[in-house]
């Protein structure tokens, strides 16, 4: 049966754009690939508005909400990946893996960077790599979710700690992007190793 057609946003509609220059779009059938790049996208663009004055201060929370975002995504992204790949070359479509690709095994997951980062590691682990999952994205990642571990501590008043810190903006800012590129290559770093060869299928084709 075909879908039945889906009405476009009708907000992005009410302000139709009448000169190039001032074009934006939005895309269809975007991955969580492609929207964890545009939350790292928008972070980096804020981030280069910094200039040092206090007015300053008021990016802070917004760039955080952007990029804690940004790692939450890319780690779906790579779980998503990961298990693909041991599907694909190494243990088949075992009922473990079927299910760990399901909405309701990410809606398990949920917003909790601690979980999303074990479950990647699990099945990065488990591939038996030559390289060890990247420490310094556990680390972050981890301290990430230890600021905010509902995924709305940086959105809503409340529910940080009633303390005043200080930080070095661009030197946060650097940090965020290597170790945001840093989990983001494990996806390719493991289809390097992996597409060139042979698939189950092929495997069990060529046997037959």
């Amino acid at each position: 049966m075909p879908q039945k057609p889906q009405k476009p946003i009708r907000l992005l509609e009410s302000v139709p754009s009448k000169v190039y220059e001032r074009l934006v779009i939005r895309y269809p059938h975007q991955t969580n690939a492609d929207y964890a790049h545009a939350y790292h996208f928008a972070a980096n663009r804020l981030a280069e508005t910094f200039t040092g004055d206090a007015t300053d201060d008021l990016i802070l929370l917004p760039f955080l909400t952007l990029y804690r975002q940004a790692f939450e995504l890319q780690l779906k992204n790579v779980i998503h990946a990961l298990v693909n790949t041991r599907i694909t070359y190494v243990d088949g479509r075992e009922p473990e893996l079927v299910n760990a690709l399901s909405d309701e095994r990410f809606k398990q997951l949920g917003h909790n960077l601690y979980k999303l980062l074990n479950e990647a590691r699990k099945h990065y682990e488990a591939l038996e790599l030559g390289e060890a999952f990247p420490k310094e994205v556990e680390r972050l990642v981890g301290m990430l979710h230890e600021a905010d571990k509902s995924g709305t501590a940086f959105r809503y008043a409340g529910q940080l700690p009633h303390t005043q810190e200080h930080a070095d903006f661009p030197d946060l800012a650097a940090l965020f992007n290597e170790q945001y590129d840093s989990l983001s290559v494990i996806v390719d770093y493991v289809d390097g190793l992996y597409s060139a060869g042979p698939t189950l299928d092929d495997m069990m084709s060529d046997y037959c």
